[in-house]
């Protein structure tokens, strides 16, 4: 889901208004439900949150997949909760990537202009929680001045040029912004770097840029793999 889209089914569900031709903000009514939950799930202990937030939306599932992941920051939540409460259509997963890009009008965008267009661009945090809380992703790492880069995202967006295969997150961030987080949490040191993650663990690299056959292969194996959850 690229960035465009996701704006779009934000506007469609009354979370974004258009300010001008060149800004968006929260709707007034959006804002403040998500600022009642954020200080309704900031009263609660950690690892009290996912309960709370599964109970809010009557979605016993979401508070193992979100306690599995580790997400307590009420902020994010609240986005969360706020979301599904307005969009009652979507899937928690769908959810899930919708609350970032709501958090991203909040605090700060991330850097785009590198990243393929079918993918969602995002900062080091949100690149954690959206990884383990989705069966697949693939992960873009990738910088300025990278000739590989630039040969990467010419392929995905031929790959994707009818959109990402619909079990499957891609995700670009842009390495030099996070480099200690990209290390720590998936060894990664250089760009571009691909992941293919499986239930929030790499289940395979590419570091440098692979054939656009190479790319088409590997995205269709980790389709074809089984969460270890699902077994």
């Amino acid at each position: 889901m690229s960035s465009t889209d996701a704006v779009e089914r934000l506007i469609e569900r009354d979370v974004f208004r258009a300010v001008d031709d060149d800004e968006l903000r929260l709707t007034d009514s959006f804002g403040r439900t998500v600022e009642r939950r954020r200080r309704t799930l900031a009263d609660r202990d950690e690892d009290e949150r996912p309960q709370a937030v599964a109970d809010a939306t009557a979605d016993p599932e979401t508070a193992n997949a979100l306690a599995a992941a580790g997400v307590s920051d009420p902020d994010f939540l609240a986005r969360y909760v706020a979301l599904r409460e307005r969009a009652a259509d979507l899937s928690p997963t769908q959810a899930f990537t919708l609350t970032v890009v709501i958090g991203q009008f909040e605090t700060e965008r991330p850097r785009d202009e590198g990243a393929p267009e079918a993918f969602l661009p995002v900062d080091g945090e949100d690149l954690v929680r959206l990884v383990s809380l989705h069966d697949r992703c693939v992960v873009y790492a990738w910088r300025e001045d990278c000739p590989p880069c630039d040969a990467i995202r010419e392929d995905f967006d031929e790959l994707f040029a009818d959109g990402p295969p619909g079990d499957v997150l891609p995700l670009a961030v842009y390495g030099p912004d996070c480099p200690e987080l990209l290390e720590r949490e998936y060894d990664v040191s250089v760009a571009p770097t691909l992941l293919f993650t499986l239930d929030g663990d790499v289940d395979s690299r590419f570091v440098g840029a692979p054939t656009t056959e190479g790319l088409r292969s590997e995205i269709e194996t980790l389709r074809e793999r089984t969460p270890p959850s699902a077994e």
